[in-house]
């Protein structure tokens, strides 16, 4: 299959402002440019959303739990390909932060693409060990009409994969490969050349997110070291999804830490334990 050559990623980025950070609050500018840019491109990539402390502590915590086998893979997740695991992680610690889950200048973003009753369904890290090999390309989901497949590109988006680097990624240790616009022809029936690709490389702090329906694979590590991508599901609240098993792992007293203006995205999770929101 021929290939576009990866375009820049800036054409796909919204830079959040210093007036932001220290407000906690996004500009309407900002909303409006990054809805747009999801809407037409499939996916976005915040820059300087994460305080880079709490990006550290996560990373630390994240890679300090991890257990290895004798030949140096993980022993504790699921293999998805290549030297490359999807971990469940666990709400608690620093995870169990609204920084994190809930952070006031991302939210803004996520409710106007998925509606205010929004709710988060997975946490984990995608980690790929060095040597990973390119993930085969694949959407998040199944059309969700299988007798009319064409249909499931014209509703609006019901839902989101946010990843966070718990680590720099750039071009060697391995950034997402994605390709704009896939949203728009799910499932897709073409060559994928026509589409413009781009790697999903960026410093801690930032993060990018992408339409379930959007095409994407995980790049080669020719690093020495692991790629821990965290990432999170927000979904609409109807959406159940089969194919990915939700892995929200929160116990009772970490449930109780979460603050009440913040429970109703733990909605899937209070039904299916029977804790009042």
């Amino acid at each position: 299959m021929l290939n576009r050559p990866y375009m820049d990623l800036q054409e796909v980025m919204v830079m959040i402002s210093e007036q932001e950070q220290k407000s906690g609050k996004l500009l309407q500018t900002t909303l409006d440019t990054a809805k747009a840019l999801f809407k037409e491109h499939g996916f976005l990539k915040i820059e300087n959303l994460f305080p880079i402390e709490l990006i550290d502590r996560l990373s630390e915590y994240y890679l300090g739990g991890l257990d290895f086998d004798q030949k140096g893979d993980l022993s504790v997740g699921a293999q998805v390909s290549h030297k490359r695991y999807i971990v469940p992680v666990p709400l608690k610690g620093p995870f169990n932060d609204p920084r994190v889950y809930a952070n006031s200048l991302l939210m803004p973003i996520l409710t106007s693409l998925l509606g205010k009753q929004a709710i988060l369904t997975s946490l984990g890290s995608v980690t790929s060990l060095p040597g990973a090999l390119d993930q085969h390309i694949h959407a998040d989901y199944l059309p969700i009409f299988e007798e009319d497949t064409a249909a499931g590109s014209s509703v609006p988006t019901f839902a989101i994969t946010m990843g966070i680097p718990l680590v720099d990624i750039d071009v060697i240790n391995g950034p997402t490969k994605i390709w704009s616009g896939t949203h728009k022809l799910y499932p897709p029936n073409c060559d994928l050349y026509p589409f413009t690709r781009y790697l999903l490389t960026g410093p801690k702090g930032s993060c990018y997110f992408w339409d379930y329906r959007t095409l994407h694979a995980g790049g080669s590590n020719h690093s020495e070291d692991l790629r821990p991508l965290l990432y999170m599901a927000y979904t609409r609240r109807w959406f159940n999804d089969f194919l990915n098993p939700d892995t929200l792992i929160i116990d009772e007293d970490e449930y109780k830490k979460i603050p009440e203006e913040h429970k109703s995205l733990f909605a899937k999770y209070a039904a299916m334990q029977k804790v009042p929101l």
